[in-house]
C-alpha cells in the first residue's frame, strides 16, 4: 500500500532516518508526501500549511512543514525538519 501511495514506486529506496529535507516530493500530492516523509522519519509530525501561511515560531526537531498550493493540494516548497 505505502508504494502504491508513494506515486507507484517499486523502487523504493530503504527509509532515510537522518533526512531533514524532503525535495523529491515538490509537486507531489499532499497525501503522497506526508506518508514519504513518515516513512523516512516515522518519529516526526507532518504539518500542512497553505502557502503564504505562517507556522508556529520556533525551531521544532520533530515536526516536518509542508507548504501546499491552496489550490490543487500539491506540494509548493520543499518540506524541513523544523
Amino acid at each position: 500500500m505505502v508504494r502504491r501511495l508513494l506515486q507507484g514506486d517499486d523502487n523504493l529506496p530503504p527509509p532515510d532516518h537522518s533526512k531533514t529535507s524532503w525535495p523529491e516530493v515538490v509537486g507531489w500530492q499532499e497525501l503522497p508526501a506526508g506518508i514519504r516523509i513518515g516513512y523516512d522519519r516515522p518519529e516526526v509530525t507532518v504539518e500542512f500549511f497553505n502557502v503564504g501561511e505562517t507556522p508556529p515560531p520556533g525551531f521544532d526537531p520533530n515536526r516536518v512543514v509542508v507548504f501546499v498550493d491552496i489550490i490543487n493540494l500539491y506540494v509548493a516548497e520543499i518540506p524541513v525538519l523544523g
